[in-house]
């Protein structure tokens, strides 16, 4: 998927780039919760607008016009690494637990539910730990100089 933005800012090795919402949007059901833009630092402007902070790999200029190129699989791919290794977690160190509790001959509910959330947690942190996990979006174009 394409976006086209305009740089804003200007920081350092950075770029602020404004993006809007694609209008297909007004009709998913999603749309409050979606960045579409996945879970990088990404400011709500207002409801059509966005800040999106990336590398600034072409030099571009406040006022530029730049095309921003997000992985297709980004979606579903944080999706996963987010919401799917915790609960596998979560799952696998809860019944590993369970049987390690009545093994010894103790009531595995309890064991259960805090080996689960011991795992799930870790798993998390881990991931929070590792930003790098995912194909970021990265800005490929730059379509119109801006005249300053």
């Amino acid at each position: 998927m394409k976006k086209v933005g305009v740089v804003i800012a200007v920081e350092r090795d950075e770029v602020i780039i404004r993006a809007q919402r694609e209008s297909s949007c007004g009709s998913c059901a999603g749309k409050s919760a979606c960045g579409t833009l996945g879970s990088w630092d990404i400011k709500k402007k207002d409801k059509n607008d966005y800040d999106i902070r990336l590398p600034n790999v072409l030099n571009a200029k406040q006022g530029d016009v730049v095309t921003v190129e997000v992985p297709d699989q980004l979606i579903l791919t944080a999706s996963m690494t987010f919401y799917g290794y915790p609960v596998l977690a979560f799952l696998i160190s809860g019944g590993l637990s369970f049987q390690m509790a009545e093994s010894l001959g103790l009531s595995g509910d309890l064991f259960s539910a805090v080996g689960g959330l011991l795992g799930a947690g870790v798993i998390w942190a881990w991931l929070m730990k590792r930003p790098n996990l995912m194909q970021m979006p990265e800005m490929v174009e730059v379509q119109q100089q801006s005249p300053y």
